[in-house]
């Protein structure tokens, strides 16, 4: 194989690949990984007219008329309009391999003689018993997912999930193609990598709990609440950061802080979010619903042991007892409280867990570490053995 050039690779996604703020930044720093490596083609975004316009008043009417959903971003109506918007830009350039991310329905009707690599956070056909979102589904559109993602499994040369969760849903609908099944961890979306996390004593005062998530309800905050006061009520002093989603205005207590949405696209919210994980002692999130789980990746990456639930992909990223711990959905706030003492008792084994967290990001959640793992795929499996 000529190697006199990098690889020439070309970047499918359905929404702007320069943009910070779609898919929580996945798909930008997956590229600016990728762009460290290779030579980097930006395919998208893949906003076709007048299918797009279509599906969304489609959606729309279904949701006020029957309370049902049309996935349309799913759909054989978009498949079919990507894949003529992608024939016209690929047919101007030279590529030797399609990355995809959230590609379910991007590249499954896609005609092409170039391999394909699928990277996604979830298995549909795993999913749709699983998160409410996908449980009220307008039954022909579930079975335009379910078929379009048997094309896209049984077409890409590698399927990569970011989790076990995903990837063992993939096998178990595709056995015929499990060999081409990989889990690959996600990485943190900050522009820079933070520095190692300097030694502490701990706790160094009152406990410093975090929790960050969009919806108060779905990621466990009542838990989360419930653990603060299950604390005090232990005479442990401890207070509760909420940052993403505004508690329920009648839960009042002074060590419950109300941080509100950061933007990781705006400097300050970011540098905010940033000292909030640098000083927090635990990240506590249990989550009812977790495709992946990328905040639990980004407390590792300051050495913040977590406490989550069991649950979607989230196991792939806490190693129980060692970067944190994990819970059965049904565990209340005494259950948490219950480990938080342990570790108030046992403060080497907060510091280990500390040094775990790091390491076990520094290895395996970031975006380096993920097209490390990617490009090692590569060349064993023959994908690019034309010459170039």
């Amino acid at each position: 194989m000529n190697t006199d050039r990098r690889l020439r690779i070309g970047y499918v996604t359905v929404d702007d690949p320069h943009d910070r703020r779609t898919w929580s930044g996945t798909n930008f720093y997956l590229k600016q990984a990728l762009e460290a490596r290779y030579d980097v083609v930006p395919l998208g975004p893949l906003e076709p007219q007048p299918e797009l316009f279509m599906a969304r008043a489609l959606n729309q009417a279904t949701l006020k008329i029957i309370k049902k959903r049309f996935n349309y971003r799913d759909s054989f109506l978009m498949a079919r309009a990507y894949r003529r918007l992608l024939r016209r830009r690929l047919a101007h350039e030279r590529l030797d391999l399609l990355v995809a991310p959230a590609g379910l329905s991007t590249v499954a009707l896609l005609d092409t003689d170039l391999p394909i690599i699928h990277i996604n956070d979830r298995c549909l056909a795993g999913a749709l018993g699983y998160h409410h979102i996908l449980r009220d589904l307008l039954p022909f559109s579930q079975r335009d997912g379910l078929a379009l993602e048997q094309r896209t499994l049984h077409k890409a040369a590698w399927n990569v999930y970011a989790s076990d969760w995903a990837a063992d849903a993939a096998r178990r609908i595709a056995p015929d193609v499990g060999d081409r099944i990989l889990t690959i961890p996600f990485g943190v979306n900050f522009p820079e990598l933070p520095p190692p996390p300097v030694p502490r004593s701990f706790p160094d005062g009152p406990l410093r709990l975090l929790f960050i998530g969009t919806k108060w309800e779905e990621k466990g905050g009542p838990i989360a609440w419930d653990t603060l006061l299950e604390l005090k009520g232990r005479g442990i002093a401890a207070t509760l950061t909420v940052c993403g989603c505004v508690p329920p205005a009648d839960l009042r207590d002074p060590d419950l802080v109300r941080a509100g949405f950061l933007d990781k696209n705006d400097p300050v919210q970011l540098a905010r979010l940033q000292e909030l994980l640098r000083t927090a002692d635990l990240l506590i999130v249990p989550t009812r619903f977790e495709a992946y789980g990328i905040v639990f990746c980004e407390a590792a990456a300051y050495g913040v042991p977590a406490l989550a639930t069991r649950t979607g992909g989230v196991p792939t990223i806490i190693e129980d007892g060692v970067t944190g711990f994990m819970f059965d959905p049904d565990r209340t706030g005494s259950a948490y409280a219950d480990r938080i003492i342990g570790l108030v008792q046992r403060p080497e084994h907060w510091q280990a867990m500390r040094k775990a967290s790091r390491l076990r990001f520094e290895q395996r959640f970031t975006w380096r570490a993920f097209v490390d793992t990617l490009s090692g795929q590569w060349g064993p499996a023959g994908l690019i053995s034309r010459s170039r």
